[in-house]
């Protein structure tokens, strides 16, 4: 009876899982399908547990951090929050930098953010080497200028010999 069990489980187990799987299963004969079963239920046991110990984690780092920040001095707050503004500070200068160079070399908007280096120098450096390797890789447009559309018939007999292919 307890067999009957299992190996309804394990029907089951394997009907969810993809064919080549199934296969697989019904060729490991009743044994391998015990093992099976058992090794799939160990492991979901142990992701459960996974998830729970990184829940837990997340929850005791934060715990810490919070009593870490109630044990600190007003100035090393301060010196904190001073560290962070002038690393975002010299992060919008970089920026500001990249997309001055970008605009004064004619450079496409979406391509400033690739532009390297520390001075504005070298990033103009980099922006005539972009902009060189850009311009070799466009198409030349083989394009003989403006068009002259067709003149259109002007009555309707000119209309219907035209479309009979007798001209105009």
């Amino acid at each position: 009876m307890a067999d009957e069990n299992t190996s309804d489980a394990t029907e089951t187990e394997s009907a969810t899982d993809t064919g080549h799987q199934d296969d697989a299963a019904t060729a490991l004969g009743e044994g391998g399908q015990k093992a099976l079963a058992a090794e799939r239920k160990a492991r979901a046991a142990a992701e459960k547990t996974a998830a729970a110990t990184t829940k837990e984690r997340d929850r005791l780092a934060a715990r810490l951090q919070e009593l870490e920040d109630r044990d600190k001095t007003e100035a090393q707050k301060l010196a904190e929050a001073k560290a962070a503004a002038e690393s975002e500070a010299a992060t919008a200068k970089q920026e500001l930098l990249r997309y001055r160079v970008a605009a004064k070399k004619k450079l496409p908007a979406e391509l400033a953010a690739r532009l390297r280096g520390a001075t504005e120098e070298e990033m103009e450096t980099d922006a005539d080497s972009l902009l060189e390797v850009l311009g070799q890789r466009q198409t030349p447009s083989y394009d003989g200028g403006v068009r002259k559309p067709a003149a259109a018939p002007t009555d309707m007999n000119a209309l219907i010999r035209s479309k009979a292919g007798f001209g105009g």
